[in-house]
Parts: C-alpha cells; sequence; structure tokens
C-alpha cells in the first residue's frame, strides 16, 4: 500500500513539472514569438500563446512526463530521463508549426511553410545535441551529464533558426489581403 502511495506521489509530482515546464516554455515562446509576429501581421496576443501551449503539453505528457515517471520507477537518473526525453519530443517541432500554421493561414499565404520551417530547426538542434557530446563532455546526457536549465537551452535554441523563417512567411509580399482585424 506504501508503494502505491509512493508511486502516485510520483506521478504527481511529474505531472506537476511537466505541466509547469509546457506552460513556462508555451507561454515564455509564444509571448516572444509574438513581439515578432505583431509587426507583420494583425495576430491576437493570446491565440497565438495558446497556439504554442498546447503543443507544448502535449509534447511534455506524452513524452516527457512517462519517461521521468519510469526513470524514477527504475531508479535511473530523472536529469537524463529529462534530457532524453527532451530531445525526443521532435515531435514538438511539427506540432509547434501545426498549430501556429493554423493561426498564420489567416494572414499569410506562406503559412504550410511555417511547419516545415519547425520540423527542419527542430532536426537541426536534435542532431547537435547528441553530436555535442562527442566533443563537449558536460553536455553528455547519456551518461548522466548535463542540467535541466540546458534542457530549457536545447528548446530555445530552436529559436533563431525559425525565427529568420517566420520573417520570411510574414514577409510583406506573402500576406493576404484580407486579414482579420487584431484582438489583444
Amino acid at each position: 500500500m506504501l508503494d502505491l502511495a509512493v508511486a502516485n506521489q510520483h506521478r504527481l509530482e511529474a505531472l506537476l513539472v511537466a505541466t509547469i515546464g509546457a506552460l513556462l516554455f508555451g507561454v515564455v515562446l509564444g509571448s516572444l514569438q509574438w513581439l515578432v509576429v505583431r509587426e507583420r501581421a494583425p495576430v491576437p496576443r493570446r491565440q497565438w500563446i495558446v497556439a504554442n501551449v498546447g503543443p507544448a503539453l502535449v509534447g511534455w505528457l506524452l513524452v516527457i512526463m512517462p519517461a521521468v515517471i519510469k526513470a524514477e520507477n527504475t531508479h535511473q537518473d530523472v536529469g537524463t530521463a529529462y534530457m532524453l526525453a527532451a530531445s525526443q519530443t521532435i515531435a514538438l517541432g511539427p506540432l509547434l508549426g501545426l498549430s501556429q500554421s493554423l493561426v498564420l493561414r489567416k494572414y499569410t499565404r506562406r503559412w504550410a511553410w511555417w511547419i516545415g520551417a519547425n520540423l527542419v530547426s527542430w532536426l537541426i538542434v536534435t542532431a547537435v545535441v547528441a553530436l555535442l557530446p562527442n566533443h563537449f563532455n558536460p553536455l553528455n546526457f547519456l551518461q548522466g551529464g548535463g542540467q535541466i536549465a540546458q534542457l530549457y537551452l536545447m528548446l530555445i535554441a530552436t529559436t533563431p533558426l525559425t525565427g529568420r523563417a517566420l520573417l520570411w512567411v510574414l514577409a510583406s509580399s506573402s500576406m493576404n489581403s484580407r486579414q482579420p482585424a487584431a484582438a489583444t
């Protein structure tokens, strides 16, 4: 009975961390991206941020949380589980791209390119994260190196790559002639 209570407590803690992580990632990324998006298209802030939080919750709750719970239950390093699971959320790129493209399609003809831009940026970052530990030991997630802050750095590392693509997707030459008015 005590084992069941401890296991449930670990699941609840993991759920809480996953939810906070997803909200933090989605709100911060969405807010920062919206500062750029609003300069080119009258996208409502709330709508853009929700388009970020939804996929982040999916990634954290369906990929990261189960990996962390499994690590705790098998007495493995939870930090390493976070790192490996985050690198496996490569699906987060296309999920973010898809969710955000549904918002962008009202404003630009290049909205579908946004899905591909997210996928490519996540592939590049995942490849770098997989190769970097071979040359820089402190980031060796497979051997228990690395910190949770580096997880967030990895998630944010896609920003410069997707930022350029976002500017192209929202270029004035690609904008729809009739755009909805913005509501903040």
